[in-house]
């Protein structure tokens, strides 16, 4: 999957922010609207209620008849600068118009000449010669022995000064949410700026530290939510520190350990260059050879010990491998590049020793444990290898050569160490082999311990593998 440059965390804080804002917004205009269109219908409502009262108190018998004085100021209620439209009508108890418009609406549910329901009053609308119009229906009670019933008003207005009113109330709204909206982003980002300072500060105050600074980084002045983040970093730094500080010494001890093959190839190259005896030549040359041949030996043990160790081999895919595959190999190396009399064999096993692991480093685990034993074992003596499989995957690598102390056995896995019996019986030994043989196997969870024969001569290795991997 190809890599993808991540945004700054205050964008992506803007993005996740203005869509569910945007969103809010439009739910918040609906619902603003409705309540727009709600309070302007309220107060026209109310304004049309009391033109139709100003009428209304008008109305009155004189002389058996239904006399109406229409006030000026009952209409002038509904006046405003936008042209509006206003008309009336006063229904007698006969159903009769005396006054106004004869053919303006009454309310819907009333059938055509009858008059309005019986409620005090009703609010509705009709469209009236092309029109849209916002009426009332008014009862008014006359208490009058001349009365032979109520009469209806009905005053009526065209909509343009309540939807002029409406649309002032949303827009209002509108602009009000929309700078509410516009002020939490900006305090949001105001927020983020002043939230990351500590990371800013804590990114100056890495980039001063000197390169060798592998310190933990102090994270109780960062943000609860970065401390595991840095947390992290310092576990991985100490990680880093200590694989540094172990290539440093192993760097030191190799450079020691190199010093002493180095200067006897001199010193022998040295006496050849000296003498004139073709018999010392030889001897010069043989012992220049077996100089070589340890100081080979030693690199080559140095470079593996540097992509040994837990991290190294952590580094290195994992897959199926073969331990008896790999033992049958090393055992047919040792045996043709090896000049010393040891009787080396491997045990038969009757399955396959498969564990998960990487076979490079495997092998050359099971090489230096067989070197070892053959390096630590007189002429005539015997190295066995054997493998066996149960609930575990188990390697043993046993000699009959000098053995180790039990005192010693601890300190036989530290890098260079050699006990004083190991250097009488072999001289040309680096101290790595062991080393090397613990690094591989706790890489791959597996044990080593030394063990004494149950014949009590020699050495045992024995390698427990706690998994393995199952075969049919």
């Amino acid at each position: 999957m190809p890599w993808k440059r991540a945004d700054s965390l205050r964008w992506q804080l803007l993005r996740w922010l203005l869509p569910p804002l945007l969103l809010f917004l439009l739910g918040t205009a609906w619902f603003s609207h409705r309540t727009a269109d709600a309070t302007a219908n309220r107060t026209f409502d109310r304004l049309l209620m009391a033109s139709a009262n100003a009428i209304a108190e008008d109305i009155e018998y004189r002389s058996g008849e239904l006399m109406v004085d229409l006030p000026y100021a009952a209409l002038e209620l509904l006046e405003s600068n936008l042209s509006e439209r206003i008309f009336y009508r006063v229904i007698g108890p006969g159903a009769e118009t005396v006054t106004g418009y004869d053919d303006l609406p009454a309310p819907p549910a009333t059938p055509a000449g009858a008059a309005p329901p019986e409620s005090e009053h009703v609010f509705y609308r009709a469209t009236y010669r092309g029109e849209t119009l916002y009426l009332i229906a008014l009862k008014k009670r006359i208490y009058d022995a001349e009365s032979p019933g109520p009469v209806w008003v009905i005053v009526a207005v065209t909509g343009e000064a309540r939807d002029a009113l409406s649309q002032q109330i949303f827009f209002e709204e509108l602009v009000r949410q929309s700078l509410l909206i516009a002020a939490a982003c900006l305090l949001a980002w105001l927020g983020l700026l002043q939230g990351l300072k500590p990371l800013e500060r804590l990114r100056s105050s890495i980039m001063r530290r000197p390169v060798s600074n592998l310190a933990p980084i102090d994270a109780r002045s960062a943000p609860a939510e970065v401390r595991p983040l840095i947390e992290a970093l310092n576990q991985h730094t100490a990680r880093v520190d200590q694989m540094l500080a172990r290539r440093k010494l192993l760097v030191a001890d190799a450079t020691h350990q190199m010093r002493t093959p180095l200067a006897e190839m001199g010193m022998h190259i040295d006496v050849t260059l000296r003498e004139a005896d073709p018999a010392l030549h030889r001897q010069a040359l043989v012992e220049l050879r077996t100089d070589i041949d340890r100081l080979s030996r030693l690199v080559s043990q140095f470079l593996l010990q540097t992509r040994s160790d837990i991290d190294g081999v952590a580094k290195h895919a994992h897959t199926p491998v073969d331990l008896a595959a790999l033992a049958q190999q090393a055992v047919l190396a040792t045996r043709s590049v090896k000049a010393r009399s040891v009787n080396l064999r491997m045990e038969p096993i009757a399955q396959a020793a498969v564990v998960p692991g990487n076979a490079l480093l495997l092998g050359e685990m099971i090489v230096n444990l067989i070197d070892n034993a053959v390096a630590y074992t007189q002429a005539g003596g015997h190295v066995a290898v054997r493998l066996a499989v149960a609930d575990a995957v188990v390697l043993e690598v046993q000699d009959d050569g000098p053995g180790i102390p039990p005192e010693e056995r601890e300190h036989v896995f530290e890098r260079f160490y050699r006990s004083p019996s190991a250097i009488a019986s072999n001289p040309s030994g680096s101290g790595l082999g062991l080393a090397i043989v613990r690094d591989i196997a706790a890489g791959h969870g597996a044990t080593v311990t030394l063990n004494t024969p149950p014949d009590g001569r020699g050495l045992c290795v024995r390698v427990v593998f706690s998994t393995r991997t199952a075969t049919d």
